[in-house]
């Protein structure tokens, strides 16, 4: 019986220490849930590897008369990106874009995507239903 609690108690400790780490990895708390900001800019490169797209533009806010920028745009999966029609091919570095997202709370370039215009002007929503 010794063995058995034994057994379940390691088993369940590793499966919480790995949700854990699962939970802390998919964390967005970095960014403003409420605020949105708009980036113009060129992109520069895109990575299109799991768990998350990273988009690099240089670029600025609309509207603003700052100087432009490195930014960085965390997308969801490749996978979910391809579901809405952007594909690697749809757009390379040196491509105008437009993105939306969630600002960074510490006022750092990067956001959390929503949404993009891309080459073509056509727009693409990955905002949360």
């Amino acid at each position: 019986m010794r063995i058995i609690r034994t057994s379940a108690f390691l088993a369940v400790s590793a499966l919480l220490a790995v949700s854990g780490q699962a939970l802390a990895h998919h964390s967005q708390s970095q960014f403003d849930g409420e605020a949105t900001v708009t980036i113009e800019g060129t992109l520069t490169r895109g990575s299109w590897n799991n768990p998350h797209t990273l988009f690099l533009l240089q670029g600025k806010r609309v509207g603003s008369n700052e100087a432009a920028q490195e930014w960085s745009v965390e997308g969801p999966s490749p996978r979910q990106l391809e579901a809405k029609g952007w594909s690697k091919e749809v757009s390379k570095a040196g491509d105008k874009l437009v993105f939306e997202g969630r600002p960074r709370r510490d006022g750092k370039p990067d956001i959390l995507l929503l949404s993009v215009t891309l080459p073509d002007g056509k727009t693409l929503s990955f905002k949360p239903e």
